[in-house]
């Protein structure tokens, strides 16, 4: 056997055929025996898409081959062919197949079934001429199954249909009616034939009631009113489709009125003086003429009540819509809504037409469509019945899809257009839950005390109370909230409280928040009790754990927490337990239970852990026993273990703390040891080729050492291809080197990668702040500017924020803005938490930016404050003392300045080591003769 078949063959137990499987085979070289294989396994594995290149090549190998067991496969393979195309949506291609399949292979046992699906095919590209052609050959057979028959039969009549062959379709569609085995099926055909015999004026085959109709009777006003009052009684009934047929059975305005102007003028021409002598006698001519006067004025009343009757079409319209919606067939429904509105805007029904228009999309769920209805009805139909209906079904849609903002700005323009609303305390409800859901706790709070004021007996006062408790236990008010939360859970309005569970937990929350202790605790043991299978039974023990712990309880609390992760729901009712219960066990110095029940925690929760946490348990656990090399190895087993995978950002938390030992004085003795197990671990994963994890080291690596020591690890690192294999540690070094090596796209790319994976990193803003370097360096100044805002609002006034503020004001300088330039820097001056490293350095830029514009003088007084005020930093001081200088210079008269700020330029050591100080000596020494400056 060969060895692709043998590999199928131990894939066959459901689980399919396997990409890498294959890619490893080519339709076009291998065996045709492997194909059919393939092709099986693929079939019945569902996986039709990847099958089609297997069919299609042993049918190209197989054409025109005449021995017997070839022409069965081609009858298998041209079957499945058509079948996978058929599924894939491929109609034309799969109609054409199973009919050459049944003309190929007239006694295959599923001939017939082929030529019926070829013509389902044919019937989804509206092929009808083919559908009819292929569904005649399967009805000449007379032994044809009833299944098929019925398929068949179904596909004749339809085909017949939509070519308005009327009279050929009502024998299959009798036929159907007859033989179908579904409601819905003969539902149908009872359709098609009521139109078939409307189109073929054949009354007499209609209703029971109508056995005698003509085209007059057709056309009589009565006749159909009659038709509306029937369909009417049907729909009250429950009986849809039946009202829709007989809705869709009365005619128009304008073929009503085109009837009876023919009739009234066809009678006026009949109506002729009367002529002595003819065949008719005077009576006889009276008789007569009496009866066509009747005739006429019959005629008359009904063609006046027809063209007075203004709504007349969009009222039957109206009724089928109706009926279509009842039906669940909603887009009719809709077309017809909307062509009323569209057609009559101004007609008293069209209100209704609009409204309905926006209400059957909501049934639909088709929410981009209904808000669009929704929107156009409050536009154009501001006095309309239904506005206060659909600007709250408008805030429902956008809350259902999250868009709380979009929600909340309906909500307000409807109490705009409507003060009165008639659901305004759901309206207002809604409108506090929403700002609740957007952490705007004070506004929440306002919309639901207006329920609790205004509307006592409203069906949401309950929720708006329980709410409007939540919202002061968010905003931090904990003695307002506790009162709040107990008022709602003795309020004896309610017979059956909704949110009491929920309620008393909180209660116990904000009694802790109040620091009322002893009646949290209280609170939460009734709570565990009250409510043994809350999914807030987990919290519930954790906070009696911290109220025990607090107290010195320390076993206790222990107690708690063990119940808290037993009785836990998901991995933050785990986690939280779990470390609490590490911090007691630290304070009782019971290091080795803290060790041990983190290696439980990791050993059952795995990577679902929070393994970042439980290393740093681990550690402080060997540390206090003075056993740092074990923490050592707690720390990199974890890394090894996980630290291939580059979007686990809890790996580079636990290198973070090896590089914190390494640098501090406590672990300085071990530095040898943390390097040298460092050296092992990296050698492991790069023999292990695990290149996230070697990257991690060499990252490390790089991060500890200094100079010559340094270079190679971050050579290594720093490279573009290494990118996407890289963790959040990693990829800051890359994009800090790559904005000192110039390498604008690969700061950019290890800067997007970083976003997308770790939102939430501590080291977000530094791999903003050097993506920011690059874009300012490569010119890209706009996106600058925009990246700046994002790091101000994204991360307030914290110190580091400071420095991309800064360099929006070089922005601004470098394009030469001076003025915007200057307003930067005074934003970085007057900031507290940014005054220090950055102070220097924006008052030397705000300095050349006052030299720029001709403010000599100011600019002076900025490169003084430099040197007077910030000594220490000599980077600036020295380029601060140089462009005094030359302010001097350009002011004029000022020659005694400027020698004296030269020696006291250079009687600075430091400065006078600097570029800057070397060239002020060359200077100062044109200007004073040796002998003078000695």
């Amino acid at each position: 056997m060969p060895a692709a078949i043998l590999m199928l063959a131990g894939q066959s137990l459901g689980a399919g055929v396997t990409k890498s499987q294959l890619s490893r085979l080519d339709p076009a070289t291998e065996s045709t025996s492997v194909l059919l294989e393939t092709s099986k396994e693929l079939l019945k594995n569902d996986q039709i898409d990847e099958a089609l290149p297997f069919l299609e090549e042993v049918l190209l190998r197989l054409e025109g081959d005449a021995e017997k067991k070839a022409r069965q496969t081609l009858a298998f393979t041209l079957y499945q062919l058509a079948y996978c195309q058929m599924k894939l949506g491929e109609y034309v291609s799969a109609a054409r197949n199973f009919a050459r399949f049944a003309d190929e292979f007239p006694e295959d046992a599923q001939q017939e079934a082929a030529r019926v699906m070829a013509a389902q095919c044919l019937t989804m590209v509206q092929q009808w001429p083919m559908v009819e052609e292929q569904s005649a050959l399967v009805l000449k057979n007379p032994r044809l199954p009833e299944e098929l028959k019925v398929s068949a039969t179904q596909l004749m009549a339809e085909a017949c249909y939509q070519q308005e062959k009327w009279k050929e379709a009502t024998r299959p569609l009798v036929s159907l009616f007859r033989i179908a085995k579904t409601d819905t099926v003969r539902a149908g055909a009872a359709v098609m034939l009521v139109t078939c015999y409307v189109r073929l004026d054949d009354f007499s085959n209609l209703f029971q009631f109508l056995p005698h109709c003509d085209a007059a009777a057709r056309h009589d006003v009565g006749l159909n009113v009659a038709l509306l009052e029937a369909g009417d009684s049907h729909y009250n009934k429950g009986e849809f489709q039946k009202a829709l047929l007989l809705y869709r059975l009365v005619l128009t305005k304008k073929e009503l009125i085109a009837h009876y102007e023919e009739r009234i003028l066809t009678l006026k021409g009949q109506m002729k003086p009367f002529v002595a002598g003819g065949t008719m006698t005077l009576s006889e001519f009276k008789e007569k003429q009496l009866k066509q006067q009747q005739l006429f004025d019959r005629l008359k009343r009904h063609y006046e009540v027809i063209t007075n009757f203004q709504d007349y079409d969009m009222d039957v319209m109206l009724r089928t819509a109706q009926c279509y919606n009842d039906l669940e067939r909603n887009w009719p429904a809709h077309a017809i809504y909307r062509r009323i509105y569209d057609e009559n805007p101004d007609s008293e029904l069209a209100d209704q037409a609009c409204f309905a228009a926006f209400a059957v999309m909501l049934d639909e769920r088709e929410w981009a469509l209904a808000t669009a209805e929704g929107y156009d009805y409050v536009q154009n139909r501001r006095d309309g019945e239904f506005l206060d209906d659909v600007t709250l079904n408008l805030m429902q849609v956008h809350m259902q899809q999250e868009q709380f903002e979009p929600a909340y700005e309906i909500a307000t323009k409807a109490l705009e257009l409507s003060p009165d609303h008639k659901y305004i305390d759901q309206i207002t409800y809604l409108m506090g839950y929403i700002r609740f859901m957007q952490f705007s706790y004070a506004d929440a709070l306002v919309s639901f005390r207006e329920i609790l004021k205004r509307w006592p007996e409203s069906r949401y006062y309950e929720s708006a109370e329980y709410w409007q408790s939540m919202s002061l236990l968010f905003l931090g008010e904990f003695a307002q909230a506790t009162t709040a939360f107990q008022a709602y859970l003795s309020n004896p309005k309610y017979e059956e409280r909704f949110y009491a569970e929920d309620a008393t937990y909180r209660l116990g929350v904000a009694q802790y928040g109040a620091e009322q202790y002893e009646a949290s605790e209280g609170t939460l043991r009734g709570f565990v009790d009250t409510y043994p299978e809350s999914r807030l039974l987990s919290e519930a023990y954790a906070m009696l754990g911290d109220l025990r712990g607090a107290e010195g309880d320390m076993e206790v609390a222990l107690d708690f927490y063990s119940f808290a992760r037993d009785k836990a729901q998901n991995m933050s009712q785990v986690n939280y337990p779990t470390f609490q219960s590490a911090d007691v066990l630290m304070r009782l110095k019971r290091y080795g239970d803290v060790i041990s029940m983190l290696a439980d925690y990791l050993g059952k929760w795995d990577d679902q852990a929070d393994f970042a946490n439980a290393a740093n348990w681990q550690g402080k656990a060997y540390k206090a026993r003075d056993e740092y090399v074990h923490s050592l190895r707690a720390y990199f087993d974890l890394v090894d273990q996980y630290g291939n995978d580059a979007v686990l950002g809890g790996v580079d938390l636990i290198l973070n703390e090896v590089i914190s030992d390494y640098q501090s004085e406590e672990w300085s003795a071990y530095r040898e040891e943390i390097r040298d197990r460092l050296d092992a671990r990296l050698q492991g994963a790069s023999a292990s080729n695990q290149r996230t994890l070697e990257l991690r080291y060499q990252t490390v690596f790089a991060t500890i050492l200094e100079g010559d020591e340094r270079q190679p690890f971050v050579d290594a690192v720093v490279r573009s291809k290494n990118v996407p294999l890289s963790g959040a540690n990693t990829l800051v070094l890359i994009a800090r080197e790559g904005v000192k090596r110039e390498d604008w796209a690969m700061v950019h790319e290890a800067s997007e990668r970083f976003t997308s994976n770790f939102p939430i990193s501590n080291n977000m803003l530094y791999i903003m702040l050097a993506n920011l370097d690059a874009l300012i360096k490569e010119g890209s100044y706009d996106e600058a500017l925009d990246l700046s805002e994002t790091i101000l609002l994204k991360f307030g006034y914290s110190k580091s924020v400071g420095w991309a503020r800064k360099r929006r004001g070089d922005v601004y300088r470098l394009q030469k803005k001076y003025e915007l330039a200057l307003e930067a820097y005074n934003e970085v001056l007057a900031v507290r938490e940014w005054r220090g490293d950055l102070t220097p350095e924006a008052l030397y830029c705000s300095g050349v930016c006052k030299m720029e514009l001709g403010e000599t003088e100011e600019a002076f007084a900025y490169f003084q404050r430099i040197y007077v005020l910030y000594e220490d930093y000599v980077e600036w001081v020295a380029p601060a003392y140089a462009k005094s200088i030359e302010c001097l210079e350009i002011l004029g008269g000022h020659e005694a300045d400027i020698v004296n700020t030269y020696k006291e330029m250079l009687a600075n050591e430091k400065v006078a080591a600097t570029p800057e100080g070397i060239e002020a000596a060359k200077k100062y020494a044109e200007l004073v003769p040796a002998e003078k400056a000695l």
